[in-house]
């Protein structure tokens, strides 16, 4: 399936430390989020920077922030679980564990290619100094009864810039489960693609898909499309959300789309608005 944080993470790794560490934030922390009076969240951290020599390149510097719910309750487990396939494709072990092995994995895919490719006298050095930051967060929009969980990556490995990637999950609060695209929308997918198209058009001041290719090279390099981690259920709409490089080249960013409820009224099949 299209958009599959793994697949986009494995792609990024083919592309005397200064700190290291993992750690959990206590509750207190600004990084603790509480979604109910059963579900908290709170965010393990980890952070390497490194010099892989005694000038300034080449270099790395890592930070991941994730997510995940505390205590041993059902549903806890149930959207830990759910979190671990989503931002790891495993389950085998605890988000703590799998957010330390990730990094760790990255950071050896850095020094390597660090290693085999840096030249001291390249007029360049700068571009060799790698850069991966992702934060996995709680959105505050997002709607009652569910968590909109917002996985945003940016990331350095040389080049005239960086890549960026925002994916999501969106999670019931009373059984932890995931909100997959058939069971919100079943068989109007098709109708729901033609109002995110037409609200992006909309958006850019177009009159039709046509005109804004020709203007902005929005839609030249893909359609619009729905999977499961590619739209937020927020208080007042969907916000679909596509990717640069995905429908348009690296200069339009993301692009993102909303539609009301009232707009999606008679395409959802699941009832998810109180």
């Amino acid at each position: 399936m299209k958009n599959k944080l793994f697949v986009f993470i494995a792609t990024l790794l083919l592309v005397s430390c200064w700190d290291t560490k993992n750690t959990k934030q206590n509750e207190d922390s600004e990084d603790s989020t509480k979604c109910s009076e059963t579900l908290q969240f709170t965010t393990c951290n980890y952070i390497k920077k490194k010099k892989l020599s005694n000038g300034e390149y080449p270099k790395y510097d890592i930070s991941i922030k994730v997510q995940y719910v505390e205590g041993e309750s059902e549903v806890a487990q149930t959207i830990n679980k759910q979190l671990a396939t989503f931002l790891y494709g495993d389950t085998s072990m605890s988000i703590e564990k799998a957010n330390t092995c990730f990094g760790d994995s990255v950071a050896q895919n850095y020094e390597k290619e660090l290693t085999e490719f840096y030249e001291p006298d390249n007029e360049y050095q700068e571009t060799f100094a790698y850069e991966y930051t992702q934060k996995d967060t709680v959105s505050p929009a997002s709607l009652d009864g569910y968590i909109c969980y917002v996985n945003r990556i940016e990331s350095y490995t040389g080049g005239a810039h960086g890549g960026a990637y925002e994916s999501y999950i969106n999670l019931c609060k009373e059984t932890g489960q995931m909100i997959t695209a058939k069971e919100l929308f079943g068989e109007h997918q098709d109708d729901v693609l033609k109002l995110i198209k037409d609200q992006i058009v909309k958006d850019n001041d177009c009159k039709t898909a046509a005109e804004l290719e020709e203007k902005r090279s929005i839609f030249a390099l893909g359609d619009v499309y729905i999977t499961d981690n590619n739209f937020q259920l927020q208080k007042d709409g969907i916000l679909f959300c596509y990717n640069p490089y995905e429908i348009a080249p690296w200069s339009e960013g993301f692009i993102f789309a909303k539609l009301t409820y009232k707009q999606l009224e008679g395409l959802m099949v699941k009832n998810i608005v109180k």
